[in-house]
């Protein structure tokens, strides 16, 4: 068996059937994302007008569900290897979600599936919502979603996710600590109240039978949840609603919350 190791390179090719295909179910994220939209985003006279901006929009998922529904869905990603795994990549912005500037504004700027915790540090959260804002419409809402200092703290205490795609295994590992941060890279980050790494395996069938095993980091934070308020509110967003994906009511034991805030 032989080993490479990379940074979020080769398990694009396993990102959707895992990631958006075990963990969450789609027809439940786009019903709940719907039903947001409708109960906080600005109504203009047609209802299906509304505008939506996603970052992070991976190959696409969730943006190409929206679009059955709302008007305009603009799709943007940092990753051009999620371009090539989607099949409307004519539709993809390649930028980044802390300093892009569309000079557009919409009505819904939406940031799914935890992405904002791929921001490694907390100025990056800051310029973030700064941008969300900079591109809403007056009234438009920003929707975006965490993994909780809560959830992060229980993945990472001896759990391990495997994972069968096609002939190729997969396994999954979070660990509290960065397994490789190094001093230039250190920064802000940490400041943060947890920084955590996926350590991802993929042993990959070779032709001849023997396995290949491919090893890829992934580094998330997170902030407390009233941290993440105050700061939304300093830029001048008015909250709107949080809630629980799974429960509807935040508690300390919270796994996935969703912030809806208003410009």
């Amino acid at each position: 068996m032989s080993q490479k190791l990379r940074t979020y390179n080769k398990f694009v090719d396993y990102y959707d059937e895992i990631i958006r295909g075990n963990w969450y179910d789609i027809d439940s994220e786009v019903f709940f994302l719907n039903e947001i939209i409708e109960d906080h985003a600005p109504h203009p006279p047609l209802k299906g007008a509304i505008s939506i901006l996603e970052f992070a929009c991976g190959t696409g998922t969730i943006a190409r569900e929206l679009e059955k529904k709302w008007c305009c869905v603009t799709w943007v990603d940092l990753s051009e290897l999620m371009i090539e795994k989607c099949d409307d990549n004519k539709k993809f912005i390649v930028w980044d979600m802390t300093s892009i500037n569309l000079e557009q504004q919409f009505d819904v700027v939406l940031c799914n599936y935890n992405s904002v915790c791929h921001l490694h540090s907390w100025e990056d959260w800051q310029k973030f919502f700064q941008n969300a804002y900079k591109h809403l419409k007056k009234d438009g809402i920003l929707v975006f979603d965490i993994l909780t200092l809560f959830e992060f703290e229980n993945i990472s205490r001896d759990f391990k996710w495997f994972f069968n795609v096609a002939w190729d295994t997969i396994c999954l590992e979070m660990f509290k600590k960065p397994t490789t941060l190094h001093v230039e890279e250190r920064g802000d980050a940490w400041k943060a109240e947890g920084i955590f790494t996926w350590l991802i395996k993929m042993f990959v069938n070779q032709w001849n039978n023997n396995f290949e095993l491919i090893e890829e980091e992934i580094r998330e934070i997170s902030f407390k949840i009233e941290k993440i308020k105050k700061e939304l509110e300093w830029v001048w967003f008015s909250i709107e609603h949080l809630e629980d994906f799974h429960f509807w009511e935040v508690t300390s034991e919270s796994e996935r919350v969703y912030f809806v805030v208003k410009k």
